[in-house]
């Protein structure tokens, strides 16, 4: 019988140095780049938004508790309206009010491989203590359909900086607490993550709140008129399940029918559902979906494989976007495995659908749904079948829901898990660079089309709205 040798993750870095191909992804060598990219810690977000919906604006007062990692001195936040409009009526720094118009307070930063921009302040700040940095301004909205709401797509890397001062990358993890103040004789209704509470105030206001520390790109919220839409709530196995839509769109009955099947079946595999007050629904009628914590806006065709992503992507997080690839490859693998003659990864398959892209990237690769469907189907045949995967993926979930992990911490827990070792054939697959192998066409992937939450003609007509037409 043939000896099997294996070789730790830090051989393997030395050896893809030697071959040049850590070059093409840094990180895997140096983990002080995150702490050079990012240099906070948040720990908390609270925001008031004040929603104008005949004006079509936000009046935004937001206020950020965090720390400085270690070695780092200046703050970088990203908040990409008041970088594109200064709209800033308040910025203040531990109590010290700074111009953001001044190269003494302010200086804006670029990153190479990255569409996102970074607010870095010119002041040094002591490690160990928590700061606070205040920001108030306005962001304008789209005229048209008067909505008010999260839209992120991790794709493309876009996440809530568009909204309220965070860093986006799915490794940071802070407690948020949003109020949402519509001002409005017309009456509104409001879902999102966490806890969404009706307050008792001179206008329609929530608050929502978090709970617990998550990614800052999973916050979702929806606020609509209520007499454009439908919400009807269920309790799916102790699940409170919350579905918003248009009237005259998707079927909310339908959405509530393959649920009644699918959290279970979740549940039975994965683990008990992973958010303490359910899942908020706003079904749209055609597109993708995206997931957030405990909610999504999906399309019926999306909803299972959003759904699914209550479990890989908002609870077990990624360490990095380009990790991100795991999680839908997770979500693919669990929808196409269950064809018996799903077939792995070949051997000799390689590509840079990870090291292809730099710490400081947004978004990740879309040959995730396909080709990294077919190594975690790989990844599945050596632990024994589809069975064993799930019980591997549960176990994942269960130890490290909110701790964010990398890829290689991926293969770490799978052979501590199993003692199988994967690194080599992990390395070739997704660390490899290949010319040949070239990011696939988002179009094949349904799941994640851009999600459609333009509203039903009626409506459109009621706001005098003039859909446009594609070409």
């Amino acid at each position: 019988m043939r000896k099997m040798i294996t070789f730790s993750k830090s051989f393997f870095l030395m050896l893809l140095t030697m071959m040049g191909i850590a070059s093409l992804s840094p990180s895997l060598v140096n983990p002080q780049i995150a702490d050079d990219l990012y240099r906070i810690d948040i720990t908390r977000i609270t925001a008031v938004f004040d929603y104008y919906p005949e004006q079509y604006y936000v009046d935004c007062q937001t206020l950020v508790e965090f720390q400085m990692r270690p070695g780092q001195q200046r703050p970088v936040i990203h908040l990409d309206p008041v970088i594109r409009n200064n709209t800033i009526s308040l910025l203040r720094l531990n109590n010290e009010n700074l111009d953001f118009s001044s190269n003494s307070d302010v200086s804006i930063l670029s990153y190479s491989d990255s569409s996102q921009q970074g607010i870095e302040f010119q002041r040094d700040l002591a490690a160990g203590l928590i700061h606070i940095l205040e920001i108030s301004y306005r962001k304008s909205l789209p005229s048209g359909y008067p909505r008010f709401s999260s839209e992120v797509n991790d794709l493309e890397g876009r996440g809530n900086e568009e909204l309220f001062p965070t860093l986006n990358t799915p490794h940071e993890l802070a407690r948020h607490v949003l109020t949402f103040r519509v001002h409005s004789a017309e009456l509104f209704r409001c879902i999102g993550s966490g806890l969404v509470v009706r307050d008792n105030a001179d206008v329609q206001q929530w608050t929502l709140d978090t709970e617990r520390e998550m990614a800052s790109y999973t916050v979702m919220f929806v606020i609509m008129p209520e007499e454009d839409t439908i919400l009807e709530e269920r309790n799916i196995g102790g699940i409170n399940v919350r579905v918003l839509a248009f009237i005259g769109g998707a079927s909310i009955n339908s959405a509530f029918a393959l649920l009644e099947t699918w959290l279970p079946e979740l549940e039975a595999n994965l683990g008990p559902f992973p958010m303490p007050h359910g899942l908020s629904i706003f079904l749209v009628s055609s597109g993708g979906g995206m997931e957030y914590y405990g909610g999504t806006i999906s399309s019926l065709w999306a909803l299972d494989h959003e759904v699914f992503h209550m479990y890989f992507a908002c609870s077990t997080v990624n360490s990095t976007y380009r990790d991100s690839w795991l999680d839908e490859a997770i979500d693919s693998w669990y929808e196409n495995s269950i064809n018996p003659f799903y077939s792995p990864i070949a051997g000799d398959y390689r590509s840079n659908i990870v090291s292809g892209r730099t710490a400081a990237a947004v978004g990740f690769d879309r040959r995730a749904y396909n080709e990294g469907s077919r190594i975690i189907e790989a990844v599945a045949r050596e632990l024994g079948g589809r069975n064993e995967m799930i019980a591997f993926l549960r176990h994942v979930h269960s130890l490290y829901s909110f701790a964010p992990f990398t890829t290689l911490e991926f293969l770490d827990y799978l052979e501590n898990y199993s003692g199988l070792n994967m690194s080599d054939r992990f390395m070739t697959w997704l660390y490899s660079a290949d010319d040949t192998a070239v990011e696939s066409d988002l179009g094949f992937y349904g799941p994640h089309q851009k999600v459609d939450m333009t509203p039903p003609e009626l409506l459109l007509n009621k706001y005098g709205i003039h859909k446009k037409r594609e070409k």
